[in-house]
């Protein structure tokens, strides 16, 4: 291992971005068996995240695949069902971080018929309390995680505060608006803008001293041009959406969210609290419209102009358009780029993308890693991949004399962790649960 190698390995990532699910959760899982709601804890929960997905795109039955994470087969019986396919994407970064995760936490080379039952086995006695720290910290060396958590409407009251910081999602407040569910779990009655207004504002006094971030992933669903509207004009929109939202157009819908979502971009400025927006690439498969992913960049720009005091954290560096991020990072001041989940999506490309930046930007606006993922024990692998692929960014801007040697170790250090410390402020966040 040569000395750049040496010091990625070495130093801790602080893990921008997962979807992990609380330890006590997978806990109750393996006790529940069938009656849980998470995959089975053998090697079914290896491709429940993503990986289903290249298998899917290479020809595997869709059915296949969910039998693989359900409970009915043996572990050698999955095995067989993903064999065929496995060989087809083992070469993709979902494929390659399921074999890191294999090597990482289980000693094996890769997933073979001869060795399915005995990881299955080692990945289900290993759910214990306690073993998320194991796997974050002994396996992946990640200092602590910032979690948006799923299975939470807005705000996860997690059991490992230290560990797995939370996002506040603003999903549910804005672009996905959820009246009624948000409603009942918060008892307050909603009549009108202002008392959605109330209801935001409530939200983010009870959970922003706690929280490290506010997240959105609305892309998904529509273009991230959020017009500013005023509370006038959302008023009475928001008023009618109240009585039946199916009777406003289109217009009208996005109109009552643009709205939504400035305010709650002025609701995390006001706690201080980075605003991190999902761009680039669709997970799942068959359903990226891809003309509106490339429109995220050129959107973006009227948000950090619209809120200067704002920070944006701009998730997935916007694949696969990836250098009109890296223009918004040197461009505007209150943009960072975060390159969580796009190790296993585009590996090669990542490390293409770490040399352009670093050559082209502040250093200091990007992230670098964020697994992105639910089972914790694909952390572990996907950090695999990211040092392997920092390692070689970084071996070959010295190479090519864009980096003298003599600085090699700072830029590490603030490319894997140094960056994330100055635009989150974990020791107030941790500090408020206690």
């Amino acid at each position: 291992m040569n000395e750049i190698a040496r010091l990625i390995e070495e130093t801790p990532f602080v893990d921008t971005h997962e979807h992990l699910w609380e330890e006590s959760m997978r806990v109750r899982g393996v006790a529940q068996g069938k009656d849980s709601k998470l995959p089975a804890p053998d090697l079914g929960m290896l491709f429940c995240h993503y990986t289903n997905s290249d298998l899917i795109v290479s020809g595997m039955p869709p059915k296949d695949m969910e039998r693989v994470t359900e409970y009915e087969l043996s572990p050698r019986e999955k095995w067989a069902l993903v064999a065929p396919f496995y060989e087809r994407i083992r070469h993709t970064g979902y494929g390659r971080f399921v074999r890191e995760t294999v090597r990482k936490l289980f000693d094996e080379d890769d997933l073979r018929d001869d060795n399915a039952e005995s990881i299955s086995e080692k990945l289900r006695k290993a759910v214990q309390p306690g073993f998320y720290r194991i796997v974050l910290r002994d396996f992946a060396n990640v200092e602590y995680a910032q979690v948006n958590n799923l299975q939470a409407p807005v705000f996860m009251q997690t059991e490992l505060p230290d560990l797995l910081c939370q996002d506040i999602s603003t999903v549910p407040l804005s672009s996905g608006l959820d009246v009624k569910g948000l409603s009942k779990a918060f008892n307050k009655e909603v009549g009108s803008l202002k008392d959605w207004h109330e209801l935001i504002d409530g939200c983010f006094a009870r959970f922003g001293p706690r929280a490290i971030a506010t997240k959105n992933q609305s892309a998904y669903a529509r273009g991230l041009d959020y017009d500013e509207v005023s509370a006038e004009d959302a008023a009475p929109l928001f008023a009618r959406h109240l009585q039946n939202p199916r009777r406003l157009t289109p217009a009208e819908t996005k109109a009552v969210q643009d709205h939504l979502f400035h305010y709650c971009i002025d609701k995390a400025t006001e706690y201080k609290l980075p605003v991190k927006l999902h761009t680039g690439y669709f997970a799942g498969h068959g359903g990226m419209p891809l003309h509106r992913v490339r429109a995220n960049a050129g959107d973006a720009c009227a948000l950090l102009r619209a809120h200067p005091d704002a920070r944006f954290d701009f998730f997935h560096i916007d694949y696969p358009y990836q250098d009109e991020m890296i223009a918004i990072a040197k461009h505007y001041p209150n943009a960072w780029v975060d390159m969580c989940w796009t190790w296993i999506i585009n590996p090669a490309a990542c490390v293409r993308f770490v040399k352009e930046f670093v050559t082209a930007a502040p250093v200091n606006k990007l992230l670098t890693f964020g697994g992105d993922v639910l089972p914790v024990e694909l952390v572990p692998g996907h950090a695999a991949v990211a040092r392997q692929g920092l390692a070689q960014a970084v071996s070959e801007l010295v190479a090519e004399n864009w980096v003298g040697a003599g600085e090699v170790e700072t830029l590490i250090r603030r490319l894997m962790c140094g960056n994330a410390h100055e635009l989150f402020d974990y020791e107030r966040a941790t500090s408020a649960w206690k």
